[in-house]
C-alpha cells in the first residue's frame, strides 16, 4: 500500500519531541538549587529522581497498553501534558512543602514522561521496519539531549530566576514543544510495508501476549539484564554535579562533566543499535555490561578529571542499554 505521507518528517518531529522525554536527566542541575531552597538532605535532594524513574518505568507499562486502543497523538497529548502539569506545579511549591516534589516533579512528571516516550517510540519504530536499529537510536538519543542541551540553559535560569521560576520556563518550554510537535505523531497504514522482508531473519518473529510473556525464560533474562544495567547511572546522575565538586572540580568542570555525559549518553543511544545491526545486540550488550562495570569500580576512588571520564563512560554504556534492549524485546 502506497503513502504520500513523509515518514522522515514524523522521526524529525518524533526525535524533538522526545527530548522532552528525558527531563528527569535536568534534576542533577536543579538538585544543588532545591537542597539551598528547600533546606534538604543530599537523600532527599535525589529522591524527586528517583520517584520520576520509576513512574516513568510505570508510565511505559501503561504506554504499552493504552497504544492498543488510543491512537498515539491523543496519548502523546495528554501525557505531555500531564508531565507539564507536574513541572508547572513544582515551580508553584512554597518554601515549606519540599515533600510535595516527588508528587509533582516525580510522580506527574515521571508518569507523563513514560506514557508519551513508549508511545512515540513504538509508534516511529512501525514506520520504519527496513532500518528499526537505526531509526531507533536516532528517536531515543534525543531523550538523553537535555542533559547537554538544558544543563547550560537552566543553570543560568537558575542562577538568574531561581529554582521556581527557572522550573516554570522548563515547563512551559516543554508543553510548547511536545504540543505543537505532537499533532504529527500517528501510526502507519494497515498495510503499511506489508511485503517487507529482511535481508537476513535470524529468529521467527512472534508478537506474545501479556500472559504468555510471563511464561518464557527469555522475558525474565531480559527483565533481569535491564535490571543490573541502569542502576549505576540513576545512583549518580541526580547528584553528578555536586558530587563532582566534592570530588575536587571546579564549578565549571562539574557543569562540563553533567553536559560531556549527556553527550555520552546520546552518543550510545545513537551508536549502538547501529552497530548491532551488523554485530548482533548480545555482543553489544555484553560489551556495555564489561565497559559499565570497570567505570564503576573506578568511581570508587576516581577523582578530578579522572571522575569526568568515568562518569562519560557509565553514560555512554546507560545509553547504549536504552538503545539495545528496545530492539532485543
Amino acid at each position: 500500500m502506497k503513502t504520500h505521507f513523509n515518514r522522515y518528517l514524523l522521526l524529525t518531529f518524533g526525535a524533538i519531541v522526545n527530548f522532552c522525554y528525558g527531563s528527569a536527566y535536568i534534576w542533577t542541575v536543579f538538585q544543588p538549587a532545591a537542597k539551598s531552597k528547600f533546606s534538604l538532605s543530599t537523600a532527599s535532594a535525589n529522591r524527586p529522581f528517583s520517584v520520576f524513574m520509576g513512574c516513568f518505568v510505570v508510565g511505559n507499562i501503561i504506554g504499552g497498553k493504552l497504544q492498543q486502543r488510543i491512537v498515539a497523538r491523543t496519548i502523546i497529548f495528554f501525557a505531555s501534558l500531564l508531565m507539564c502539569l507536574g513541572f508547572f506545579f513544582t515551580s508553584a511549591i512554597p518554601q515549606d512543602s519540599a515533600w510535595v516534589i516527588p508528587l509533582t516533579y516525580g510522580c506527574m512528571g515521571g508518569l507523563g514522561a513514560g506514557i508519551a516516550y513508549n508511545t512515540l517510540v513504538a509508534t516511529v519504530q512501525r514506520w520504519f521496519p527496513d532500518k528499526r536499529g537505526l531509526v531507533t537510536g536516532i528517536i531515543i538519543c534525543t531523550a538523553g539531549a537535555p542533559g547537554l542541551i538544558m544543563t547550560p540553559i537552566c543553570n543560568d535560569w537558575i542562577g538568574t530566576f531561581g529554582f521556581s521560576k527557572a522550573m516554570l520556563l522548563v515547563a512551559v518550554l516543554y508543553l510548547f514543544i511536545c504540543l505543537g510537535g505532537g499533532w504529527i505523531i500517528t501510526n502507519p497504514p494497515a498495510e503499511y510495508m506489508h511485503d517487507y522482508q529482511p535481508i537476513k531473519t535470524v529468529i521467527p518473529s512472534k508478537q506474545y501476549t501479556t500472559s504468555e510473556m510471563l511464561k518464557r525464560r527469555d522475558y525474565y533474562l531480559i527483565a533481569g539484564a535491564m535490571m543490573l544495567a541502569v542502576p549505576a547511572y540513576f545512583l549518580i546522575n541526580p547528584m553528578m554535579k555536586s558530587l563532582g565538586l566534592e570530588r575536587g572540580l571546579s564549578h565549571t568542570l562539574a557543569l562540563t562533566g553533567v553536559m560531556l555525559s549527556s553527550v555520552m549518553n546520546i552518543s550510545g543511544r545513537l551508536v549502538t543499535p547501529w552497530i548491532s545491526d551488523l554485530l548482533g545486540r548480545i555482543r553489544i550488550l555484553i560489551l556495555l555490561f564489561f565497559t559499565s562495570m570497570i567505570a564503576i569500580l573506578c568511581l570508587t576512588v576516581a577523582q578530578g578529571t579522572m571522575f569526568i571520564v568515568c562518569i562519560a563512560l557509565v553514560s555512554f554504556s546507560y545509553g547504549g542499554f536504552f538503545g539495545i534492549f528496545p530492539l532485543i524485546t
